[in-house]
């Protein structure tokens, strides 16, 4: 801690906490005598200080409020307040500590009172008469030992102050150098991520060729001879690669949301084994497609969950087409399915390329595309990372195994189990229900003429009556002039939006209430919400397949 020598300084104790030490120049001069007084002043005058005199032990008390002394020289035997009880006092106060006294006193001393002395705080003692030299010479020598102790608490504090600025460089020192690794991690770490996020985009564009070509190709087939009817093997080619590229679009709308904190959970009580059934039909094709054997076992059914059916047959469907697509033509792929220690289990084991050992720990990382192959087979990197991010908002976990490359590798998720007394209270696992067959008379309104015109046609080809419009205005006049019994309306229609086009239709058609559909590219529980709250019955996400959009004319869409 810093001293300042202003005029009082500053010392240290041994357990580190600071004592005012009182420095002055003065010597004060305590005797209730004025002819010792006199004889103390002359005797002390070749010291070359001024003395400050005081007739009592109050007096003394006074001048030490006024200032600082480098000895007090107190007699004894005073009227009312002894030197005892003076110097006592003095004492108390914690800058006078450390000030020398020397007591004075005209009467014998006994052991008793030279110890109580002591106890007080006396530097020494004089018996009058006084010797004006021997005074001089103690006077000289508390003094000096005084300045001597603010000397050697100057250099103290001074080497306190150096200590603390080698202490404060070397604290800057490892500041720079901790900053410097940290700057550097991120450094490593952004270039990482740049690397990434370029081979992401370079994978991303192969992808997106990928299914583009085979559509390319198809149609110039069918533009070749455009009165033959369309060939069975042409229509799965278009049908698989249009799967595909919505794969791939709801993937990276999925990964937008979870970053953004809009991926929600519809929860319903599910059973395992329709999530497993359905996820294994949806990638029968990727299975048959490279000659894999598949097994399905199912232990200890049935396995209900509380769950969200679209993402959870989204989870394992990855998880299949990822054994499938890592494991070379005519593998093996089993499926295990069931309960165990009171959670449902999904787990996918096949014999495959296997999983490298520095890799298992960041497999289900975002864009991880260690195991993409040259020509770009391997996907996006994105699959792992929403299956665990999906599985975790179900509060389950997933993890993968695997003994080392070329040694196949076993992922496996976990979901809690809903008990029977919470299952009883639920409501019923969905039931699949079909659309119906009554023809109805239909409007279509959307603004981009490929979408509208083929959702027509399809619905045409269901024996529907379709009219068609391209904007809100004419959507409105069209469905209160003919009044049809269900609408599908574009949500992002030029001028006019959507929402406003079900409101007009609500308040003017007060004794007709066509079901309204809302077809939009916007899928949060935000948009079915206000979809909702504008006067819409139903709400389909772009691309629908043509099951979700006959479901949704007769209200059995999944719920």
């Amino acid at each position: 801690m810093p001293i300042t020598l202003t005029p009082t300084t500053m010392a240290f104790s041994d357990d580190e906490e600071p004592l005012q030490i009182s420095y002055g120049r003065d010597i004060l001069v305590v005797d209730d005598h004025q002819t010792n007084l006199i004889a103390i002043e002359a005797a002390l005058a070749p010291l070359g200080r001024k003395l400050v005199l005081a007739h009592s032990g109050v007096e003394a008390l006074g001048r030490l409020l006024e200032q600082d002394f480098a000895l007090i020289i107190l007699d004894v035997a005073m009227p009312g307040m002894d030197g005892f009880e003076t110097a006592k006092l003095v004492r108390s106060r914690e800058r006078n500590r450390a000030t020398p006294i020397i007591f004075i006193t005209g009467l014998s001393w006994e052991n008793d009172a030279v110890l109580r002395g002591y106890e007080l705080g006396a530097f020494d003692f004089l018996m009058k008469p006084i010797r004006p030299e021997v005074l001089r010479a103690k006077a000289t020598v508390f003094v000096q030992l005084q300045e001597r102790t603010i000397e050697l608490a100057i250099k103290a504090d001074e080497l306190r102050q150096a200590q603390a600025r080698v202490y404060e460089r070397e604290l800057q020192a490892q500041r720079r150098r901790f900053e410097a690794e940290v700057m550097e991690r991120q450094m490593h770490a952004l270039a990482d991520t740049d690397r990434r996020k370029d081979e992401f985009l370079a994978i991303l564009a192969h992808e997106l060729r990928n299914p583009l070509q085979p559509l390319q190709t198809a149609i110039e087939v069918l533009e070749h001879d455009p009165d033959k009817p369309v060939q069975p093997r042409i229509r799965k080619i278009v049908q698989r690669q249009v799967q595909h590229i919505t794969r791939l679009v709801d993937d990276l709308l999925d990964v937008s949301r979870f970053t953004a904190g809009k991926l929600e959970l519809r929860l319903e009580p599910i059973d395992l084994d329709g999530i497993v059934d359905e996820a294994v039909g949806s990638c029968r094709t990727a299975i048959d497609a490279r000659r894999h054997s598949l097994e399905v076992t199912a232990y200890d059914a049935p396995a209900f969950v509380n769950g969200d059916p679209v993402r959870l047959v989204q989870c394992v469907c990855n998880l299949i087409n990822n054994a499938a697509k890592y494991t070379e033509p005519g593998g093996t792929l089993n499926i295990d399915w069931g309960t165990l220690h009171k959670e449902g289990f999904v787990r996918i084991t096949d014999n495959g390329r296997g999983i490298p050992v520095d890799l298992l720990p960041k497999i289900f990382d975002m864009f991880v595309q260690e195991r993409v192959t040259p020509d770009g087979a391997g996907g996006l990197g994105l699959g792992l990372g929403l299956v665990k991010r999906l599985i975790e908002l179900h509060g389950g976990t997933v993890s993968a195994v695997s003994e080392g490359k070329g040694k196949g590798a076993t992922f496996e998720l976990r979901l809690p189990l809903i008990d029977e007394a919470t299952l009883a209270k639920l409501r019923p696992v969905r039931a699949k229900t079909g659309p119906l067959d009554r023809p109805l008379r239909a409007v279509v309104c959307d603004d981009a003429p490929d979408l509208r015109d083929l959702v027509a046609d399809l619905l045409r080809l269901r024996g529907h009556e379709v009219s068609v419009v391209g904007d809100g205005p004419a959507a409105i006049e069209l469905i209160v002039a003919e009044r049809p019994d269900v609408a599908l309306i574009d949500i992002g229609l030029p001028d006019m939006d959507g929402y406003e086009v079900a409101r007009s239709i609500r308040r003017q058609l007060t004794d007709h209430k066509p079901r309204l559909i809302a077809m939009t590219g916007y899928g949060q529980a935000s948009d079915r919400a206000a979809a909702f709250e504008a006067g819409f019955d139903a709400h389909i996400v772009k691309p629908a397949s043509a099951d979700k959009i006959l479901r949704a004319l007769y209200g059995t869409e999944e719920a």
